[in-house]
């Protein structure tokens, strides 16, 4: 009796699985890379039938300070196999966008209604820094620090214990900066050019003076980049400016230079300029709270 019941119920099964049909065209993923311009955005499909025509219908939500929009699209394609890899760029619509802005899509494929999340720069969602906002620092100058090294000779033929250091410069803040920053370092027979800078942080310290400009909204700015050593790449530098209003007297930087094996060829540290002016500058964007730091 036992032996007839299992080769029943083993009947049964095998009536059920050969019932069940087979699993129904999917999107397996969806992933898109999105800037403030556009998005790329890249569908995989599986268990299709070649030949049948598909829609895939896409959707990307933006969030810009509050404001919703939804931006919609579709994908139409006839299968040439049983897995399909759609690709499509497109632009925002009244492209580029000009505030910040988070962004997350999903992706449906019609005839199943398999529906997936869209992987955005690598995350479910995706912050766009799009605000027109221009913060910046411009400059140059000198100051006068002991290296350590051997006193140079002055123009009376006497000795000087301190090393003359000049710079010159225009950089922008971000992290990375959304625009190509300059600067250039000199000091006796040696030479920085940046060529990257990689992180340019601007903030109110209350500790300092307040900039020329306090609608600024920064009066210090931190810096780290890469560049040429004498011409030799490889080089990096960190360094931080700060713009404690006119003349500039108040005005400071620190910096420190490594070559390409990360020795350190220059550093000195937070001391105020002997000649020049650093000033901070913003355009455009929301107004920011002014920054008075300690002098207002």
């Amino acid at each position: 009796m036992r032996s007839k019941y299992f080769a029943v119920s083993g009947v049964v099964f095998a009536m059920l699985l050969s019932a069940m049909p087979a699993m129904a065209n999917h999107l397996t993923s969806a992933s898109a890379t999105a800037d403030c311009n556009g998005y790329a955005l890249t569908v995989n499909a599986s268990a299709l039938t070649i030949g049948v025509h598909y829609t895939i219908n896409y959707s990307f939500t933006l969030n810009c300070g509050g404001t919703i929009k939804t931006v919609p699209g579709s994908i139409s394609f006839t299968a040439t196999a049983t897995t399909a890899t759609e690709k499509v760029s497109v632009s925002w619509p009244s492209a580029p966008l000009t505030t910040n802005c988070v962004v997350t899509g999903t992706a449906t494929l019609t005839a199943s209604g398999s529906t997936v999340d869209i992987v955005i720069n690598g995350g479910s969602s995706a912050t766009l820094s799009c605000s027109l906002t221009t913060e910046r620092m411009t400059g140059g100058g000198s100051v006068e620090v002991d290296l350590g090294s051997p006193a140079e000779v002055d123009v009376n033929g006497g000795t000087d214990p301190l090393t003359k250091v000049t710079h010159g410069f225009e950089i922008y803040c971000g992290t990375p900066p959304t625009k190509k920053s300059n600067l250039e370092v000199n000091w006796p027979h040696n030479h920085f050019h940046l060529e990257n800078l990689t992180s340019g942080v601007c903030v109110c310290n209350g500790t300092l003076l307040p900039p020329d400009n306090p609608d600024a909204g920064f009066n210090e700015f931190i810096g780290l980049g890469t560049g040429k050593l004498d011409g030799v790449e490889g080089a990096s530098i960190s360094f931080d400016f700060t713009d404690q209003g006119e003349p500039g007297t108040n005005d400071t930087e620190a910096v420190t230079i490594k070559d390409a094996s990360g020795t350190t060829v220059l550093s000195f540290p937070t001391t105020n300029l002997t000649f020049g002016n650093h000033q901070a500058h913003r355009v455009g964007g929301p107004k920011v709270a002014a920054c008075k730091g300690n002098g207002l």
